[in-house]
């Protein structure tokens, strides 16, 4: 657990937490649980994305560190794709939908040890329709998605529809699936918090809260 230890640094004449990288008053280590992240992931964040303060992968990065994150708009096939057979999660027309396979557990045993990786596309659907076209190398990884997941708590920002399923929502309920083991309420809980936070707050103040980039 992430305490009220850490130490912190004030940066033009606001103090930052060097654990969270948030500002002070926003501060979320004690709603901090890391644990080990049960497969490699590597999420692709659109620039912009990046930029927003309400992005849920500053979370993941606290929650399961040992993640990868690369922030770009083109880049190429990641040599990491030859340790093994990544997966990108994204709901195309071929997509395996994780849920539905999971009520045959023969088959889903099956598919299950192929996955060795998981390639996450993080943006708004148009951003990462974007990311899709600009790198066509994604195009040849085959793809999972998802049918049933829970409800979301990610209340402060809605999709197509009005609907919203954060990044961190999204890779909590697959690595649910894909390792049994894993536990994926410290995730909701951290989710929880930062909403909580944007709920109470002012938004010209909540939306000042990006968190702090590591030089």
């Amino acid at each position: 657990m992430m305490g009220a230890g850490f130490n912190r640094v004030v940066t033009m004449s606001r103090a930052y937490c060097c654990a969270c990288q948030l500002p002070q008053v926003a501060c979320l280590c004690a709603h901090v649980y890391p644990q080990p992240c049960p497969l490699p992931v590597l999420i692709i964040q659109h620039p912009l994305e990046a930029k927003h303060a309400k992005s849920t992968v500053p979370l993941l990065r606290l929650a399961l560190p040992d993640l990868d994150i690369v922030v770009a708009e083109q880049l190429s096939a990641p040599k990491i794709l030859a340790t093994g057979q990544w997966w990108l999660l994204y709901p195309d027309a071929h997509a395996l939908d994780l849920d539905t396979l999971a009520q045959d557990a023969k088959a889903w045993q099956h598919t299950r040890a192929t996955i060795g990786g998981l390639i996450i596309l993080d943006g708004t659907w148009r951003k990462t329709r974007l990311l899709l076209h600009l790198n066509p190398w994604l195009r040849h990884l085959p793809t999972l998605s998802f049918s049933q997941a829970p409800s979301s708590g990610y209340a402060i920002r809605k999709g197509p529809g009005g609907q919203a399923l954060s990044t961190l929502e999204s890779v909590a309920h697959v690595l649910q699936h894909l390792a049994p083991g894993f536990c994926a309420a410290p995730l909701h809980d951290l989710l929880a918090a930062r909403v909580a936070q944007f709920k109470t707050r002012a938004p010209s103040s909540a939306c000042s809260d990006q968190p702090r980039r590591k030089s």
